[in-house]
């Protein structure tokens, strides 16, 4: 038994670049994983790690912080993070590109660039645990009533792919309280990081870089699948993509999906 903890990074509209992000943990672990996280945010004196607003300092949380505590803080989880997990997966996407790319009919159906790129974890993390016959449990962080409703649909399509895999094995549950979501928005921070420097020249926020290498040097490299589609790789997706079987299954399936939420007329007696 497995659970992934899923996050993500950019979603703000003044975000360019969106990413997906999970990491796996056996289920024999997440007590242990659990008890020296719990030790570590209360040696430091924090409530949790949440890594833009640490890397900021934010005073409500980080008040009077300094790089080199930011650096050590964040250096300091992701060992604990890395010590006991398996797999970490991550999908990236330049928000500008998705938009012009995608064709706004096939638009509607994938859904935006968050849903699109937990789509991908979904199927990564599908192939990573039938290749080990294992179960897969997920947890999502908390999101709004419209993120809710439409990450329900895209894990509900997932299942209709893959019968029995998601459809009763999944959670939404508060960052604040479940360390293995604090260690998947490590993930997905640090990758946006790099993300934001490779692709805008953006500086990259200290100790970023340093996160990345550990976490895509971990176990010679085979700690982390990490994927980004650049214009090209989306152009050439749509064109696989556009009007396929799949394609027009999920047209099919969210157009059902719409019509059972409209409220039907209330017979006259």
């Amino acid at each position: 038994m497995f659970s992934i903890y899923i996050d993500d990074s950019g979603s703000s509209p003044d975000n360019r670049f969106a990413i997906a992000a999970g990491i796996v943990f056996p289920a024999k672990r997440i007590v242990a994983f659990e008890r020296e996280w719990s030790a570590f945010l209360k040696k430091e004196r924090v409530p949790e790690i949440h890594a833009s607003e640490c890397a900021a300092a934010n005073p409500r949380s980080y008040p009077g912080w300094n790089e080199s505590r930011i650096a050590r803080v964040l250096l300091q989880a992701q060992q604990i993070v890395l010590k006991y997990s398996v797999k970490g997966l991550s999908i990236g996407v330049h928000k500008q590109d998705y938009d012009e790319v995608v064709p706004k009919d096939m638009l509607s159906n994938v859904g935006n660039h968050y849903i699109w790129a937990l789509s991908s974890v979904l199927g990564l993390s599908y192939d990573w645990a039938s290749k080990r016959s294992a179960p897969m449990e997920y947890v999502l962080d908390t999101p709004s009533k419209q993120e809710k409703r439409d990450i329900e649909e895209a894990i509900d399509y997932s299942d209709a792919l893959y019968p029995g895999h998601f459809v009763g094995h999944y959670s939404f549950r508060s960052r604040k309280e479940v360390p293995g979501l604090q260690a998947a928005d490590l993930f997905a921070w640090t990758g946006y990081q790099v993300a934001c420097n490779t692709r805008f020249g953006n500086r990259i926020r200290p100790p970023a870089e340093k996160l990345w290498i550990a976490f895509e040097s971990r176990n010679n490299g085979k700690w982390a699948t990490i994927q980004s589609l650049n214009r090209k790789g989306l152009e050439m997706w749509v064109q696989k993509a556009y009007q396929s079987p799949e394609d027009l299954r999920l047209r099919e399936y969210k157009q059902k999906r719409k019509e059972a939420r409209i409220p039907q007329p209330k017979k006259k007696i």
